[in-house]
């Protein structure tokens, strides 16, 4: 295999590679970005309209939801200490307030601003369009098979601590992201669960809360894209900004001290170096450069095809910032939590609650088809807390702002 030979001009340079923390191009937003996001809201959303008909409008709904509620109750009794229903009664709470703060902290840290006036909107929009529908749209039909006649759903317990956790997601960092999707969907489930344990609300409430927030989530990952494209297309780069124009002060600053260290060398009168001749030091201390930091790196030791041919493995420049639509180098991130896992989560449910359907005998609280309810309805709620956090993950994935 031959190699063609590097240039050796000043004015060639080995190519240079965008990526964080400063001067990372952001994405422009696409038609096929569009549509992505258009279909995950069709797919969270229209669950949630799904569940609401199941839900409310049918006897077998609300005949199952009541079942899972009574068997929550009769459980708590029996399998949780005092101390632990009395702390279970707070988690919501505290939840979204160590969330707020997390998301307002990394927000402040990495200067995440986009990505945290689009979290809290976002937050926002949830909690309203969950009272919305519950005392706007929703209508519960009095079948005299609940004990409490009055709508529930979606549930605003666990709006308020998904919402909070889903800002987590929005302003983490790209190398924190998949944790926060881990951490964020688990507790998510959690707080929803805990919700039917304090006896509050049913299963299908807060699952329909959690995929209210997943889908605000697209919409703020959409917005946060295209308010991130729209400001590099003017080189205002939110968060970055400020770093690359001290970087580009403190670089501009060296030249001209340069320039001024050759002209008192040389006398006040003397002659000052051309700009070519400039161009090329300053392109030899570059190579020069270059070369000290590759030797230092292990992989120049074991011998890369550029090495053997005299030539040294080219090494990324976070500090030069990337054109608007220029092809960067984009690492990317793994999505957590998997959108297999949601997939795998939300068939298991579908087999529990169609067992709890067609169970053989009645469907009450305290015999085995009241557990088997229970558990769908727990297995449900995780599974859309893995729905949403995994679809929104999956539109930060490839984002390194």
């Amino acid at each position: 295999m031959s190699h063609a030979p590097s240039p050796r001009g000043p004015e060639a340079s080995y190519p240079q590679f965008a990526g964080p923390p400063a001067g990372t191009s952001a994405r422009s937003v696409t038609t096929r970005t569009v549509v992505g996001a258009f279909l995950a809201l069709v797919v969270l959303w229209g669950l949630v309209m799904l569940i609401a008909y199941g839900s409310l409008h049918t006897v077998t709904g609300q005949a199952l939801d009541e079942v899972a509620l009574a068997q929550a109750k009769a459980d708590r009794n029996v399998y949780f200490p005092g101390a632990a229903l009395v702390l279970a009664q707070y988690v919501p709470e505290l939840g979204a307030v160590a969330a707020g703060v997390l998301a307002l902290v990394w927000a402040v840290r990495y200067r995440r601003w986009t990505a945290a006036v689009c979290a809290a909107g976002a937050a926002f929009a949830a909690n309203v369009t969950t009272q919305f529908l519950k005392h706007g749209v929703l209508d519960k039909p009095d079948w005299g098979i609940q004990q409490i006649a009055s709508n529930s759903f979606p549930s605003g317990h666990t709006t308020a601590a998904a919402s909070a956790l889903m800002a987590v997601l929005l302003v983490a960092p790209p190398h924190l992201r998949a944790r926060a999707g881990r951490w964020g969907a688990l507790i998510a489930a959690v707080t929803g669960m805990l919700t039917i344990l304090n006896g509050w609300h049913r299963p299908t409430d807060a699952a329909a809360a959690l995929l209210i927030v997943g889908g605000w989530g697209v919409v703020a990952t959409l917005v946060a894209r295209a308010v991130d494209a729209a400001l590099s297309r003017t080189d205002a780069r939110p968060g970055a900004a400020s770093l690359q124009f001290y970087r580009q002060f403190r670089k501009n600053r060296s030249r001209r001290r340069q320039d001024i260290e050759w002209s008192e060398d040389r006398g006040e009168s003397a002659y000052l170096p051309p700009a070519h001749e400039r161009a090329e030091r300053q392109f030899a201390e570059q190579q020069r450069g270059e070369q000290e930091r590759a030797a230092s790196y292990p992989q120049a030791q074991q011998g890369y095809p550029h090495a053997q041919y005299g030539h040294q493995q080219p090494q990324p420049t976070w500090s030069q910032p990337a054109p608007y639509g220029a092809p960067v180098y984009r690492p990317r991130f793994p999505a957590r939590p998997r959108l297999g896992t949601a997939i795998t989560l939300t068939v298991v449910a579908a087999a529990l609650l169609a067992a709890a359907i067609w169970w053989p005998s009645p469907t009450v609280a305290g015999t085995l088809a009241g557990r088997v309810t229970l558990t769908a309805g727990y297995v449900g709620i995780a599974a859309a807390a893995a729905l949403g956090w995994s679809l929104v993950a999956r539109r930060l994935r490839d984002t390194t702002r």
